[in-house]
């Protein structure tokens, strides 16, 4: 299991090709959710050490929970766009199962979140480029998943994934920022 995580994090074409194989979506579950329920829970327990246990494991929920139905939804929505691109050969609990696994970043991550807790306020900077950086190379692993899953060049996944943010950024923030820009005019 070891191998296989490594392969993903820093051979994935070799390590995701072969877990798109055998899918296996609990496994992936639970990488998920140890990816970001620790990056979120050295944070949150770091930072809310005053508050009672329930409200510090209530937000690593929260966050785990919003987290993974967001990412199943942009799967689902990745699946669309490569079927509406004309990728039919592609299978989408294959490409679902690898979604978990391109969380995988966060855990490698999660020592750097630990020393931004520690450090208080002025960590706050250093978990942003944690943040970054871990979104970066979530976005590099999901551009190998769809090339494993639908057998397509690296080029082709990149596109369909900008595509994809260009498509979230049209429908949640690009109206707020209209409106808020209506409302700033309006004053």
């Amino acid at each position: 299991m070891r191998r296989k995580t490594f392969d993903v994090l820093f051979e994935p074409e070799v390590g995701l090709a072969t877990l798109v194989k055998q899918p296996c979506p609990w496994r992936s579950a639970l990488y998920f959710t140890l990816s970001v329920g620790f990056f979120t829970g050295v944070v949150t327990n770091s930072w809310l050490l005053q508050q009672p246990l329930e409200v510090r494991f209530a937000i690593i929920i929260v966050t785990v929970l919003i987290a993974g139905t967001a990412l199943a939804l942009y799967g689902f929505l990745l699946h669309g766009i490569m079927e509406t691109l004309g990728a039919l050969a592609g299978d989408p609990v294959g490409l679902i199962c690898l979604l978990g696994y391109t969380t995988l970043p966060f855990l490698v991550l999660t020592p750097g979140a630990l020393l931004a807790g520690k450090m208080g306020l002025e960590g706050l900077p250093l978990l942003g480029i944690l943040t970054a950086v871990g979104c970066v190379w979530m976005l590099y692993l999901l551009v190998r998943s769809l090339e494993a899953v639908y057998l397509i060049d690296w080029l082709r996944a990149g596109v369909t994934v900008l595509f994809s943010l260009l498509l979230l950024y049209i429908v949640m923030v690009l109206p707020w920022q209209m409106l808020i820009g209506m409302l700033l005019r309006s004053l």
